[in-house]
């Protein structure tokens, strides 16, 4: 969606995951964009929010809590969001697991890329994540700054994602887990851009908790989109949208705010907290 006045971003990562910028530094780019507001949402942590909130405040603009959560049911990839989390010790501390199987999986794709022939080191990966725990962007980062590989999405491409010599799977959440936990912690979950491969996971998502759909993401066409919209309003599902900005120059996103939902939208978000 186009930017315009009174727009906000509901999906963004800072440093405190895979981001390339820290929290405060998240939140200047999304107010020079000229958002109303924005959510924090990094993979598996909470650690960037109080930044990211106390700089939200200097700036003037509205902040939204949140937490990305990856899961798997079967062999299928499903993002879950957390918005307005009110009891984040629950949340928090269910999520120490996740942060420490990060490192053991890095340990294993870093063994793989060497077997295959390229140098990269687990120091390297782990300085380039610092303070977060490693992901595989963090891996492809490193590939790409040493000149092993080309490009981000070559990394991914050829060696990082599923299916691929590098690729390792990490023990996390079934879906229904994800949102137990959510629910839990008094959070709002919503499906995060679901794409194509989604649209089966829908509806078993909402018997177990669903609240709001990911419509506009940078990943979703406007056919998508107006799968996702019409499916959000036949199932009574909140509608929300980001850009899933992460900062890397020619990666997805290149600002916050790229992908928008008017404030309407959090208006009705905000109306389903606790």
């Amino acid at each position: 969606m186009a930017l315009v006045n009174g727009s906000v971003d509901l999906h963004i990562h800072s440093s405190a995951s895979d981001g390339l910028y820290n929290p405060a530094e998240v939140v200047a780019l999304a107010s020079q964009a000229g958002l109303q507001a924005l959510a924090l949402t990094d993979h598996d942590t909470l650690s960037g929010l109080d930044e990211a909130e106390a700089a939200a405040r200097q700036c003037g603009i509205e902040f939204v809590p949140g937490v990305e959560l990856t899961t798997y049911a079967g062999e299928q990839e499903l993002h879950i969001l957390g918005y307005y989390p009110a009891n984040r010790a629950i949340l928090e501390e269910a999520l120490i697991a996740l942060r420490r199987e990060r490192y053991l999986r890095m340990e294993k794709m870093v063994a793989r890329l060497r077997e295959a022939g390229f140098p990269v080191t687990m120091a390297a990966v782990l300085a380039e994540a610092a303070p977060a725990a490693p992901g595989r962007l963090h891996l492809a980062r490193v590939l790409v700054k040493q000149k092993m590989i080309g490009s981000l999405e070559e990394a991914f491409s050829r060696y990082l994602e599923r299916g691929k010599p590098a690729y390792v799977p990490r023990r996390t959440f079934r879906p229904e887990e994800a949102l137990a936990l959510l629910r839990a912690a008094g959070a709002i979950p919503v499906f995060a851009h679901p794409g194509q491969s989604g649209a089966a996971y829908l509806e078993p998502l909402i018997d177990s908790g669903l609240k709001g759909v990911e419509v506009y993401h940078p990943d979703h066409g406007k056919k998508l989109q107006s799968y996702y919209r019409r499916r959000a309003q036949e199932l009574n599902l909140l509608i929300t949208g980001g850009s899933d900005f992460h900062g890397d120059p020619g990666h997805r996103a290149q600002r916050p705010g790229s992908c928008s939902v008017p404030y309407s939208c959090l208006s009705l978000l905000k109306e389903h907290r606790h």
